[in-house]
């Protein structure tokens, strides 16, 4: 990581978030780009247009401004939050290709996964990058 710069690495994930938006949305209306034959609005299979289009569409609105803020802070923050978002966002990735694309009687879809997750993503990110930041502010020696 230190060889590229913290700002360049979230502006890359704001751009990349931004694009899975875009991915999410085609993968729901394959109609609008022409990858179904014009007489039919759906040519996808259902686990290809509930199980990825609309988890990327529906879910991960919350990413983008995430990264984004990030290329606005300092590097011993962003440090900070790499070294928990990486493993934790590791587990969330995991638990979410697990998770079925439709549902079932008891489990949730993966898109109601996929937002729960990406809330809870955002809700970690936002407390370790406060703790750094106050850690930081208030001048005490952090070790890590």
């Amino acid at each position: 990581m230190k060889a590229m710069n913290h700002r360049m690495i979230a502006i890359f994930l704001t751009i990349f978030s931004v694009g899975l938006i875009g991915v999410g949305y085609l993968l729901r209306n394959p109609f609008l780009v022409g990858l179904c034959p014009s007489s039919t609005d759906n040519c996808l299979s259902e686990s290809l247009r509930y199980g990825i289009g609309s988890p990327l569409f529906w879910s991960i609105y919350l990413l983008p401004v995430l990264f984004f803020v990030l290329a606005f802070i300092r590097r011993e923050i962003f440090s900070a939050w790499w070294k928990v978002a990486l493993p934790v966002g590791i587990v969330f990735l995991v638990v979410i290709f697990v998770t079925p694309p439709l549902g079932e009687n008891i489990s949730a879809d993966r898109t109601t996964v996929t937002a729960a997750l990406v809330k809870i993503f955002v809700f970690v990110s936002a407390i370790v990058i406060a703790w750094k930041y106050w850690r930081l502010r208030s001048g005490r020696k952090i070790v890590g």
